[in-house]
């Protein structure tokens, strides 16, 4: 039976081995891209309030709508704003998906609380240019330092990473410390506790950047199967060229009971561009790559 030992063992090793990359800047989703189409010699021009269209050699190649590109069309807009005719084009392609929400009202696409382990995959076209492993606020222990000093040490290391200094963990300074211990407490955690060595701490539940979540970059470690599980997803949905997926993987070794928890395709490709661990993948290329590919038909 499938357990969590391959995640806790990465996460252990990267966080023990592994210094936090450091990022000075954070560019945007949208500028991101428009540095990559521009290399390209693609020209950007603005169309109403929030749209782009790209124009390559004089024709007009494609376009985006806020930071949804013509990768993305109307039709597949429409079916993953719906979450059960999401489901079904899922199902009609044999998508393994996780089990439907319980509780009447519940969004079907919530992956921002920690599952047993969440993958993000960044598919275009038909590959993944990039997939991370999500996971909420953690230190791990060293067996000498309390949770406090653990606190500071992370804190000090986010501040060199432009996308994840901005969370709702406390900064370095000793100002802050005072409401960081409480919160601490609140989780029924001792800031004066010694975790031990190699013990993972989990300092908050939700994945999101903001509440203080890491990525580690795992694209070129996860086994083929589950890139194309997340492949399939995005290919399931007619008009649909572009997106991020989540999957929710118990073993990051096998695809065997791996399911799709979400199909994303306003994904913040900025994630897989800066991660907190590992090394940045250049999703917007990749994006900028298919819409020419496509135009070029």
């Amino acid at each position: 039976m499938p357990t969590e030992e391959s995640v806790t063992r990465l996460i252990r090793e990267t966080l023990g081995s592994r210094s936090l990359n450091e990022y000075p800047e954070a560019p945007r989703h949208d500028q991101l891209l428009g540095r990559a189409l521009r290399r390209r010699r693609v020209t950007l021009k603005p169309v109403g309030e929030h749209g782009l269209v790209f124009v390559f050699g004089g024709v007009v190649v494609g376009g985006m709508d806020s930071v949804v590109t013509t990768l993305v069309s109307a039709h597949a807009r429409r079916i993953v704003a719906d979450p059960q005719l999401l489901r079904r084009h899922l199902e009609l392609q044999e998508v393994p998906l996780a089990a439907e929400p319980t509780e009447a009202g519940e969004p079907t696409q919530a992956t921002e609380l920690a599952a047993p382990s969440t993958i993000r995959a960044f598919v275009v076209g038909e590959r993944v240019s990039a997939s991370l492993l999500r996971l909420p606020a953690t230190v791990l222990g060293d067996g000498r330092s309390t949770l406090e000093q653990l606190l500071k040490a992370d804190a000090q290391a986010r501040s060199r990473h432009a996308l994840l200094r901005s969370t709702a963990l406390p900064s370095p300074s000793e100002a802050s410390m005072p409401a960081a211990r409480e919160k601490l407490r609140q989780r029924g955690l001792d800031p004066d506790a010694v975790p031990a060595k190699d013990a993972l701490v989990r300092l908050q539940d939700s994945l999101a950047i903001s509440a203080g979540g890491l990525t580690i970059d795992v694209t070129s470690t996860l086994p083929d199967a589950l890139h194309e599980l997340a492949v399939d997803a995005v290919m399931a949905v007619p008009g649909l060229f572009a997106a991020a997926v989540d999957l929710q993987v118990p073993d990051l070794e096998s695809a065997e009971v791996a399911v799709v928890v979400a199909v994303l395709p306003d994904a913040d490709i900025s994630l897989a561009h800066l991660p907190g661990y590992g090394e940045p993948r250049d999703v917007a290329g990749a994006i900028a790559e298919e819409i020419l590919l496509r135009a070029s038909r």
